[in-house]
């Protein structure tokens, strides 16, 4: 099993709102821990942007139903800033016990990746007048659209919680922030972020159990560490999210996470010998190759009066990828009687070069309205597919979501 993007951000967005809630200190000498953390968060993600110059992100998370693992991962990631490189490592391990290893690496001249089971590099090769993020550059979270909402969000949730928690004095200047929270002492707004995220989001996940009612946060433990240097090295978080399914069976879902920042300074980034190894060029605009060709599928959902009701599909066929262009279908399909929920139905052709810069394509909307596109590979049989996109004049890229929208697709296969 492998989370979808959207379930990995907010599996990432609930914990670390459930390590806020954890680590909200009353006030001291120290004045309130839970702003000096949220401080020390902040402080961190900009120094690891600028500053560090080499380092290591360690992360473990873990995932459970009932004490049965779903899902158990690490992943190391390298970042070397001066010499914009960066190298990553992924093992993950589903509930059937099958391991599958991730390897990436990425400098100004080339990326490649490989995955344990093609055992083959993929490699894309970037000219060098072309205009990307710099590799090895970390994406700031608190600089992204729509942080400063779910900042405030996070500190509503955490409310009065600040009494529960302890902040101590570490050796070297460092500072200990540690907590925990049972049922009993979660708020009621806090349950009902809990609930709202979860149906939203992870509930789509096919492998996950499909809690749908009575859902509560049962327990939440925090901890962090931050160093003399006044950036954090060491976090965890633990949550556990209780629930019903359909059938009325009672579910305990606990996450794990744990967060390490170390070799601050002295990380290696060391670039792949690929000589002898199985290696495949992909077009480095979105890596699309003649094997993507072929139509695929996700569902449109809603929750209405309480249960997930699937009110219509969208399919995507790329028919054809050929040299350095790209061509295909996007339709969306509503069964009838839910036209009111889901009016503006979009269907258009596409055509596109894949050596364009800007990696997108451009469409007419239901509305007559002229929007770009994107589609990234994402895995085996598996396609990211965004719409509903403009570029602003300083090209920045930004996305109006629409309703019940999902950007994963499915391969279909005969």
């Amino acid at each position: 099993m492998k989370i979808s993007k959207k379930g990995l951000t907010v599996l990432s967005f609930t914990v670390g709102a459930c390590l806020f809630v954890s680590t909200a200190f009353a006030d001291s000498l120290l004045g309130s821990g839970y702003d000096s953390l949220k401080s020390s968060a902040k402080s961190t993600a900009a120094m690891m942007e600028k500053g560090l110059g080499s380092y290591t992100v360690e992360m473990l998370y873990s995932l459970k139903d009932n004490d049965k693992i779903v899902i158990q991962s690490s992943e190391s990631k390298k970042f070397d800033t001066v010499n914009n490189m960066s190298e990553s490592n992924t093992v993950t391990t589903g509930a059937d016990g099958k391991t599958t290893n991730n390897y990436s690496y990425e400098d100004a001249k080339i990326s490649a990746y490989k995955n344990s089971a093609e055992n083959k590099f993929y490699v894309k090769e970037y000219p060098t007048d072309l205009k990307r993020r710099a590799p090895g550059e970390f994406n700031n979270p608190f600089n992204e659209n729509g942080a400063p909402e779910i900042e405030k969000i996070v500190d509503a949730v955490v409310g009065n919680l600040k009494d529960y928690v302890q902040v101590e004095e570490g050796a070297n200047g460092s500072k200990v922030y540690a907590g925990s929270l049972t049922e009993s002492q979660v708020p009621a707004l806090a349950n009902a972020v809990a609930s709202f995220g979860f149906k939203q989001s992870l509930s789509h996940e096919s492998e996950l159990p499909a809690i749908s009612n009575d859902i509560f946060v049962k327990k939440v433990v925090g901890s962090a560490v931050e160093n003399k240097e006044g950036y954090l090295e060491n976090v965890t978080g633990n949550i556990t999210l209780w629930g019903k399914d359909k059938n009325g069976v009672q579910h305990d879902l606990t996450l794990n996470v744990v967060l390490k920042l170390s070799d601050v300074g002295t990380t290696k980034v060391v670039k792949p010998d690929l000589t002898g190894s199985d290696v495949e060029k992909v077009s480095y605009s979105n890596g699309l190759s003649s094997k993507y060709v072929g139509t695929y599928k996700n569902n449109i959902v809603m929750d209405k009066d309480g249960k997930f009701v699937k009110i219509g599909e969208r399919t995507l066929e790329i028919t054809s990828v050929d040299g350095d262009k790209a061509t295909g279908k996007y339709t969306e399909t509503v069964f009838p009687g839910f036209e009111s929920y889901y009016p503006e139905k979009d269907t258009f052709n596409f055509e596109y070069s894949l050596s364009s810069s800007n990696q997108m394509f451009t469409y007419t909307n239901a509305k007559g309205e002229q929007k770009n596109g994107m589609i990234q590979p994402n895995g085996s049989g598996k396609v990211y597919v965004d719409i509903n996109m403009e570029v602003t004049k300083d090209d920045t890229r930004r996305s109006t979501i629409k309703p019940f929208y999902d950007s994963e697709f499915d391969r279909v296969f005969e």
